[in-house]
């Protein structure tokens, strides 16, 4: 009977072992699938390129301005609306030259383009605005004509907008450098980012009135967030990310991810702020589509309207997409072939991304690109990537060789300049 009993224990403890051992792999699977980078890979690439597992050892020292890296950030921004002063500059002598010949030079300013809607939104309300400006997702404008109810702002939306954009691309900067600084980036390459998020081609938008500097902070605020288990935090900011643009929406998909990583508990304290990161992007594009189903009876149109043709265009297929646009050259279409080059080198650097970076980063990404892809209209997708910023953050690690940064940063700078230049004479859509 004894010897009955001590094999059963000791068969149960094998099972036990045998189930214990089964848990630690389904959770070192689950740990892998969250973060790769942290693979036995992913590991080996992120030495080669200088990431540490944690804060580099470089950059744990220094007073608070040195750690959050603001005097390089406010530098970095004086640069960046130096390069837009300028390519304005430009604009206005060309302007005047054309004049000078009898002839005349459309051209805009930092309340150009999708920026002059969000001006109107901001005055006059959706009601005023007219049906189209729906398609622009409400926190900016509200958030302006809000402000606007101070003293002394009241008709002034169009410079409160500047204004309010503005302050918030040097928070970007600055939190960025935090991100980064976060994910264990080496000094030299934080200092990149900072540089590279002033002075990216596409980066004159954040000196426009757009909401790209709103939501990129938003995005940023919520994967430092979740990556540090504020996930409250992180709910917030996607919330708010939901209610800024349509690809808030896509900040679902990281939080799921980052959701999912470490221990897990069945408390309500473990999953509710979790749960709260996930849903939150969706809710807050939600908030904007009840709101035009109650006001419009036709909620969907927020969405809907970027499908149309002149926009972002109808769902296609992305290799299509692509080999049209690289055709256009061939016949007169310059500007939308030039969006190709751009994409290409995106795909390249999500590759890179996916090496480098835990997986909430290059999910997110390749999600981004894939919206931009599917669309037929290949216009404003740099700004759209631009928008993804680990684009960013990748393009600081690759360039960190001393003899190549020096060219890339001038060359990023001059490319900027023409761009903004190309589309403050409506050239090119930004």
């Amino acid at each position: 009977m004894e010897r009955r009993t001590s094999g059963a224990h000791r068969a149960t403890r094998r099972e036990g072992e045998r189930s214990g051992r089964y848990t630690d792999e389904i959770d070192n699977m689950l740990v892998v699938l969250a973060d790769p980078a942290t693979a036995r890979g992913g590991t080996a690439a992120r030495h080669r390129f200088g990431l540490s597992d944690g804060v580099a050892p470089d950059v744990a020292r220094g007073g608070r301005l040195s750690r959050w890296y603001i005097p390089e950030a406010a530098v970095a921004w004086v640069a960046g609306r130096v390069v837009v002063a300028a390519a304005l500059g430009l604009v206005h002598f060309l302007a005047g030259s054309v004049s000078d010949n009898g002839g005349r030079l459309d051209h805009s300013g930092l309340l150009g383009w999708d920026a002059g809607w969000y001006e109107s939104i901001a005055t006059h309300g959706y009601g005023g605005a007219g049906e189209e400006s729906r398609r622009f997702f409400p926190l900016l404008p509200m958030l302006v004509r809000a402000l606007c109810t101070l003293p002394g702002l009241s008709g002034h939306e169009g410079a409160v907008l500047l204004v309010v954009v503005n302050a918030l691309a040097f928070a970007l900067t600055v939190l960025l450098a935090r991100l980064a600084r976060a994910e264990g980036f080496p000094d030299p390459a934080i200092r990149r980012v900072i540089w590279l998020s002033a002075l990216a081609p596409p980066a004159f938008v954040l000196a426009m009135g757009y909401a790209e500097a709103l939501a990129m902070v938003l995005a940023v605020g919520a994967f430092l967030a979740a990556r540090s288990g504020r996930f409250w935090l992180a709910a917030l900011a996607g919330l708010l990310g939901g209610l800024c643009r349509p690809l808030g929406l896509l900040l679902v998909a990281p939080m799921l991810i980052e959701a999912a990583r470490g221990p897990r508990s069945a408390s309500p304290r473990w999953w509710l702020p979790r749960f709260a990161a996930v849903v939150a992007p969706a809710a807050g594009a939600g908030i904007y589509v009840a709101w035009s189903a109650t006001t419009y009876h036709d909620g969907l149109a927020p969405l809907t309207m970027q499908r149309d043709a002149a926009r972002h265009g109808a769902a296609g297929n992305p290799l299509s997409v692509l080999w049209d646009a690289a055709q256009g050259t061939l016949h007169g279409e310059v500007g939308t072939g030039l969006h190709v080059p751009w994409l290409l080198l995106a795909l390249v650097a999500l590759v890179l991304m996916a090496r480098l970076l835990p997986a909430s980063y290059p999910v997110w990404c390749g999600l981004v690109l894939l919206t931009v892809f599917t669309g037929s209209n290949l216009d404003s997708s740099e700004r759209y990537v631009f928008g993804a910023f680990p684009f960013v953050l990748v393009a600081a690690l690759a360039l960190g060789r001393r003899t190549v940064w020096p060219f890339a940063l001038a060359i990023s700078a001059t490319v900027m300049t023409v761009y903004a230049t190309l589309a403050f004479t409506l050239a090119y859509v930004p």
